[in-house]
């Protein structure tokens, strides 16, 4: 376990990296990495959801024993975003407010979250997810419902709350390349399938959300129309057919990280990787083109744990963490978009960061929460079934 100290005069912000493990015996969520999904037999993936969720909510009846207290925990994706939240954010809420403040990495296993809560012993109480683990968690009753007393509401972006959430950052994926490796490199997700025309080893995500689109996207279909095909089993068997194209090419990827690895090493030639990742990498020097007709992008919420320890601090913690002056702060240092309206809004902002999702959603897909709360489960488990053949 590493340990990383950050003093102030009144405070102390501390990184923990580490985590739990479970393998319940109903299912595992979808996570960012693309957990796998276990399928009850003779149950489809809605009702065992559904069934799982009553079980659960059993589970937190019987629940009795309260957390003790400890600093307060928030728990994010990792990476230079959250180098760049720990500065701006967690530290400047703990020296404001004189607290203690600690914040761990995770990739997004709502598995864990849900052994917390079921067992009453949660770790964390602020957390990132996307929107999708959102929606499932906050109807589940595995997050708190937000005090809207103590956040405000109304410095958001339309759709930048939800009753469980507050919109942290606008997110996407987009195809790259190393120009100092490629001179060319492809322009589209058609072109991605063109293995003559473009030689070498390409990096997906390992998971079926934003994989499957990228395949019907590469098969012509309008991104319009993706969410409407992908819906039908003869567009789900499109879509595979065309990831079998692909497969022995492909490099699969969990972490964000590894995306940038395996270009700047040679070991892909081409990625589809996360865009602010992308950028900074650009800042420091590399030449990888952002490809934006290729953009598939979404939010990440701020949400509470369920029965957190220090809940009401969490809360807190929220409404500074989606203020204008922090925001702003962080907004120069790394290359964000954030839901706050005046800060996505800011000229200056904007100006500094042209590579904000947000000013690039008219030329690519937004990532549809509706359709992966319905479809997710039956869709990673066969994804995940696909890629171990």
């Amino acid at each position: 376990m590493y340990h990383h100290h950050i003093k102030n005069t009144n405070t102390l912000v501390t990184r923990v990296a580490g985590g739990l493990t479970w393998q319940p015996g109903c299912r595992r969520w979808p996570s960012k990495p693309g957990l796998d999904i276990h399928k009850n037999e003779g149950m489809s993936m809605k009702t065992t959801r559904l069934a799982c969720a009553g079980l659960f909510a059993l589970g937190l009846a019987a629940a009795a024993a309260p957390a003790s207290a400890r600093d307060l925990m928030v728990v994010g994706f990792g990476g230079g975003f959250q180098d760049n939240a720990r500065k701006h954010l967690f530290q400047g809420y703990a020296t404001e407010k004189g607290v203690k403040v600690a914040d761990d990495v995770y990739n997004g296993e709502m598995a864990k979250i849900y052994s917390m809560v079921k067992s009453n012993d949660v770790t964390y109480d602020v957390i990132m997810v996307e929107a999708p683990e959102l929606a499932r968690g906050c109807e589940d009753g595995v997050f708190e419902k937000l005090d809207w007393s103590v956040i405000d509401q109304k410095k958001f972006i339309p759709g930048g709350t939800t009753a469980c959430g507050a919109g942290a950052v606008g997110w996407g994926v987009s195809l790259f390349y190393d120009q100092a490796r490629t001179a060319t490199g492809p322009a589209n997700y058609a072109e991605l399938w063109d293995f003559q025309k473009f030689p070498g080893k390409r990096s997906l995500r390992s998971g079926a959300k934003m994989t499957l689109e990228i395949a019907l996207l590469a098969d012509g279909v309008p991104a319009a129309e993706v969410y409407k095909v992908l819906a039908t089993p003869d567009g789900q068997k499109r879509a595979f057919a065309k990831l079998d194209q692909i497969k022995p090419h492909v490099v699969w990827w969990k972490s964000g990280t590894q995306p940038l690895q395996l270009v700047g090493s040679g070991e892909a030639a081409y990625a589809v990787g996360y865009v602010g990742r992308t950028i900074r990498a650009n800042e420091g020097g590399a030449k990888y083109p952002v490809q934006w007709n290729t953009l598939l992008f979404s939010f990440d919420y701020w949400t509470v744990v369920r029965n957190a320890p220090n809940k009401a601090e969490g809360m807190k913690l929220i409404s500074y963490m989606t203020d204008e002056k922090p925001l702003t702060n962080l907004a120069q240092d790394w290359a964000v978009s954030p839901a706050n309206a005046a800060v996505a809004n800011n000229p200056e902002i904007i100006k500094k960061n042209p590579g904000m999702v947000a000013n690039h959603a008219k030329e690519g897909l937004f990532i549809n929460t509706e359709f992966w709360v319905e479809h997710g489960e039956d869709l990673e488990a066969r994804f995940n079934a696909w890629l171990a053949k």
